[in-house]
């Protein structure tokens, strides 16, 4: 009943068209935190999370903390996030459901369904408040992506105001009814630990001075209208189908390219159905370009050493491809296409996205945002090196500059030992 109710606002607001969607880059991790616990602290009806991670972490702490306030005060709060890396304490989290702060797992871990629990996991990222704001984009909740950490991630966002918020909003609802998405766990609470250790943080909220200094109503003011927004989101089912959903949607828009495609992707193994799609479009010739992390920013050894394999083959195909070299790990997830059309969302473009992950992203159809984009992203590539013809950094003598011994060793084990027998799973 609730998700029909969804859909026929939905209708009403397409019909209608009472308001355009209207939307903003967030580059910086300091903001994307302001403007997250702003809209906790401005919601008037419903919070709608969905994260692959939610660590114990003064970040995370500190918005449950605020989740909890907001659920006191009437505010209907659900968060979602994947069961293998839900880092929220067993009498925190059951203090919290106690307290109206509904949480639930997506594919919960079970040794006796070892493979499919390894495989299929939700990597959707999405923050929804009152059916008419959404972020999407890289960030977890966890410090290193908002600038707290001492190792933190280059990360990109999208703010939107409009009806894609209420169309996110059903497909939450109905992932969230999925029997594959189980209640968080409660234990028996002997004390009053938790609670007591959520007073502390809100009372000692280290956010409250720089938040007070942020004020989201006038930030959204200059919020530009945009010509068209698209929700693309994979269906909903324990398994993901292969080829379907977002993959799908996204593969379809770079095989319609007519002179360009730039993507950001920490990332980056191209699957032989991606490696097809490449070949006919630059064959066309349209312009690639890549953007991915080098070994020395990459946070993710596994995925990288099964990209290191194809470094030199991905240039010989006639892609642009550069690495990041900067202090912080590469994490934007993002594509541009004929100048035209904007992406940002949760979606790598590697075989874990292609075919097993849930995952989400925001498809904006306007050429301002998609020059903002562009210009986002050429920012990220003053902090990076191309790789010539012999797959090797330009202007450097060492194939992995940077780069520890220890760590080039390891990373070499796992490139010809341990990818050979995992492929389709990094």
């Amino acid at each position: 009943m609730r998700n029909t109710i969804y859909t026929l606002m939905l209708l009403i607001s397409l019909i209608s068209a009472s308001y355009a969607d209207t939307a903003r880059i967030i580059d910086s991790g300091e903001d994307a935190l302001k403007i997250r616990m702003q809209l906790i602290e401005s919601a008037k009806e419903e919070i709608l999370i969905s994260y692959f991670i939610f660590a114990e972490d003064n970040t995370a702490l500190e918005m449950l903390s605020l989740l909890r306030k907001k659920a006191r005060e009437g505010v209907r709060v659900r968060v979602m996030i994947d069961d293998l890396f839900n880092d929220i304490p067993k009498d925190i989290g059951t203090h919290l459901q106690q307290e109206n702060v509904l949480i639930k797992n997506f594919n919960k871990f079970n040794f006796f369904r070892f493979g499919k629990s390894i495989k299929y996991r939700m990597h959707d990222k999405m923050f929804i408040v009152d059916q008419q704001k959404i972020i999407m984009g890289g960030r977890n909740v966890e410090d290193t992506y908002y600038g707290k950490a001492e190792k933190n991630f280059d990360d990109r966002d999208i703010y939107i105001v409009g009806s894609m918020a209420l169309e996110a909003s059903i497909y939450f609802n109905e992932l969230w009814d999925a029997k594959h998405l189980k209640p968080f766990k409660q234990i028996k609470l002997k004390n009053n630990k938790a609670s007591e250790r959520l007073d502390e943080i809100e009372n000692n909220f280290t956010m409250k001075k720089t938040m007070d200094t942020f004020d989201l109503k006038a930030w959204e003011l200059d919020l530009p209208q945009v010509e068209h927004i698209d929700l693309f989101h994979d269906i909903i089912a324990p398994k993901k189908q292969k080829m379907t959903g977002t993959a799908k949607r996204l593969y379809d828009l770079i095989k319609n390219a007519a002179k360009s495609v730039i993507i950001d992707s920490p990332y980056l193994i191209i699957t032989k159905e991606l490696s097809e799609i490449l070949k006919e479009v630059i064959a066309r010739g349209v312009k690639i370009r890549f953007l991915t992390n080098s070994l020395k920013s990459t946070d993710g050894l596994f995925p990288q050493a099964a990209y290191m394999s194809q470094r030199k083959k991905i240039v010989d195909m006639g892609i642009e491809l550069y690495e990041y070299f900067g202090d912080y790990r590469f994490h934007s997830k993002s594509l541009v296409i004929d100048d035209e059309i904007a992406a940002i969302g949760s979606f790598n473009f590697d075989p874990r996205s292609q075919n097993l992950n849930t995952e989400t992203m925001a498809v904006i159809h306007d050429t301002k945002l998609a020059a903002l984009l562009t210009q986002s992203m050429d920012e990220s590539l003053k902090m990076s090196y191309r790789i010539d013809e012999n797959g090797r950094p330009t202007g450097y003598e060492n194939k992995y500059p940077g780069v520890t011994l220890k760590k080039k060793i390891i990373t070499k084990l796992i490139q010809f030992i341990i990818v050979p027998f995992t492929k389709g799973l990094l």
